[in-house]
């Protein structure tokens, strides 16, 4: 948790996202978050039971279809970034994350040279807090964040998806004790177990569909969904954003060692995925880094699987917070996350609602020459 500044700070320079509604919208989007413990876990070495830290935290923030009430209330962008900084005292029992939620928020203003930390902050999100459930089922989407990341970096898309019909859970990026991603599978291996944690801890709510689940993972959550999907039942489908599934080799090499330490891993070893997959890909921009190879993630495939470039998008333009900085400023937009979006949910759609909207979708966007089939 103690990097987590740094990492959010990076992805978060290049990268913009779309906070605009959608344009047919059947249900409200509800907000709750769910504070457990996984004791099957040990997270803080060397303590009892009497240290509050000795199992596994879980904090797993859930979107869903809802109706909306003139007692309900809109969350504000602080609410949501400010989870980090009560999360990253309580992971590493310290008061590490202080002053976290106004400082990022201000960094993110001074990048874009655009808004302001105040109206960044209250910003009114399309979500209401603890809104009452559709009473109905619906199919459950895992998110997996990217590396160090939380719900607040696709927040938008999370929103569309509870208005489409969908339960979304987000999983944070949270490494081993005091709680740092890193590439060490160790750590990898923990936000994998977090969702299997969050399978268990959800399987009595009455609104979702276990039958019909979809996985998304974001960056280095693209990694994580991948292993999740071959050990959790009835997933339908995985969305990779951008994923490091695909590792690129270059010029560092300890992140080359640790990529193949995953590789050399039983869970990744064993990895067979038939379910479909779609992989939408950044356009590299071009680098004076020397890179050796990628990994051929497409041999843990069946054939029914699909990669889409996204025309001159950027790694980080498959996240969520730059456009709400932008928004709220009114400065010019990008239409990258539009795309992704689009895509995302189209895809979702046909395999987990007998949907038939994504090859006509696919279609739109490689006329506009948003996207290219790889």
């Amino acid at each position: 948790m103690r990097k987590v500044i740094v990492t959010i700070t990076l992805l978060f320079l290049l990268s913009c996202s779309d906070n605009k509604k959608a344009d047919t919208e059947t249900y409200f989007a509800g907000f709750k978050t769910i504070q457990t413990k996984d004791t099957t876990r040990i997270y803080k070495p060397n303590t009892d039971t009497t240290d509050y830290l000795h199992f596994r935290p879980l904090d797993i923030d859930v979107l869903y279809p809802a109706r909306v009430s003139t007692n309900d209330t809109s969350i504000l962008f602080r609410n949501i970034l400010g989870l980090l900084e009560k999360r990253a005292n309580y992971y590493t029992a310290s008061s590490a994350g202080n002053g976290m939620t106004q400082q990022l928020a201000q960094y993110f203003c001074d990048g874009l040279k655009c808004s302001d930390s105040t109206k960044v902050l209250n910003f009114k999100t399309q979500s209401f807090i603890n809104a009452k459930p559709i009473e109905d089922k619906f199919p459950l989407i895992i998110y997996l964040s990217a590396f160090n990341g939380m719900s607040y970096e696709n927040f938008s898309l999370f929103e569309r998806l509870a208005k489409k019909g969908f339960v979304v859970a987000s999983i944070s990026s949270i490494g081993r004790f005091p709680g740092d991603m890193t590439m060490k599978n160790e750590d990898l291996m923990e936000q994998v177990n977090d969702a299997v944690a969050t399978l268990t801890n959800l399987k009595g709510n009455s609104n979702i569909d276990f039958t019909k689940i979809g996985i998304i993972g974001y960056s280095w959550g693209g990694l994580s969904g991948s292993i999740l999907a071959s050990k959790i039942p009835n997933v339908a489908c995985l969305v990779s954003l951008d994923g490091s599934e695909f590792h690129h080799y270059g010029q560092a090499k300890e992140e080359n060692i640790d990529f193949d330490g995953i590789r050399n891993s039983s869970d990744f070893k064993n990895m067979r995925l038939s379910v479909p997959y779609l992989r939408l890909e950044s356009s590299l921009l071009a680098t004076t880094e020397k890179e050796d190879s990628v990994y051929n993630f497409t041999e843990k495939l069946s054939s029914d699987r699909q990669i889409f470039k996204i025309d001159s998008a950027q790694h980080e333009d498959f996240g969520c917070l730059p456009q709400l900085v932008k928004e709220s400023g009114n400065c010019k937009q990008s239409q990258h996350f539009n795309t992704v979006s689009k895509l995302t949910i189209s895809f979702l759609e046909d395999h987990l609602k007998n949907g038939k909207a994504f090859t006509e979708t696919v279609g739109q966007e490689i006329s506009k020459k948003t996207i290219r089939k790889k």
